[in-house]
């Protein structure tokens, strides 16, 4: 089973989960850094599977406190803020947290529109951790496309597709062998990777990064 990915001689793979909270707390400075390099790189998204399989685990009442306290942790040292909607939801809803459904949504997204992965990526966090959306729901998603502009009947029909479940499968098993973090960021160039940043990294050491990358191939924000 290989790995269908487009190339292009530089890019940049972003290796993330729905249910991973340092994902949401860096999502405003990947969206910043996609702003800053549209159009001189590809972005693309690698949804990682981190609750699948055994890993499946339930959101319930009795485990709200321990988690609002991780919560306030990654807050306190990120300047993320969680929405009142989500930590609402963990004192008054059980939900299953299964990273299959939310990572096919993606991949759905990115067989519909590729290049609105990124912002749909995005927006299925913020569903989760701002707002407390079940994303086992299909209607998060339905929102997601009109909030977007993408075509919704083209989505579900890749959604629930026996290819876009294949597709999902291999971007888990990219992310198992390029990741130990998320998020994490790895930049090709000419099939060369680096790693970029693993974890939560302030904007500007994201772009120090990326800018002494980026000399080699004379290229510049």
């Amino acid at each position: 089973m290989t790995h269908q990915l487009l190339y292009t001689p530089m890019k940049i793979y972003y290796i993330m989960d729905p249910y991973c909270k340092w994902c949401y707390a860096t999502s405003d400075h990947i969206m910043q850094l996609f702003d800053t390099l549209e159009g001189k790189l590809t972005f693309e998204v690698i949804p990682a599977g981190m609750l699948v399989g055994e890993f499946v685990q339930i959101q319930s009442p009795d485990n709200s406190f321990a988690i609002k306290r991780s919560n306030a942790s990654i807050a306190k040292e990120t300047g993320k803020p969680f929405g009142k909607a989500y930590e609402a939801s963990l004192q008054t809803k059980e939900m299953v947290l299964d990273s299959e459904v939310p990572s096919r949504a993606i991949m759905a997204c990115r067989a519909t529109v590729s290049q609105q992965t990124l912002h749909f990526a995005h927006e299925v966090l913020q569903a989760r951790f701002h707002e407390g959306k079940d994303l086992n729901e299909q209607t998060v998603y339905l929102e997601i496309c009109e909030k977007l502009g993408i075509d919704k009947q083209a989505f579900f029909q890749h959604f629930s597709s026996d290819e876009i479940q294949r597709h999902t499968r291999q971007a888990f098993l990219f992310a198992e062998k390029y990741a130990e973090h998320y998020p994490t960021l790895i930049y090709e160039e000419n099939g060369e990777m680096d790693i970029l940043t693993e974890g939560f990294s302030p904007y500007s050491l994201l772009e120090l990064r990326l800018s002494k990358l980026l000399k080699r191939n004379r290229a510049s924000f």
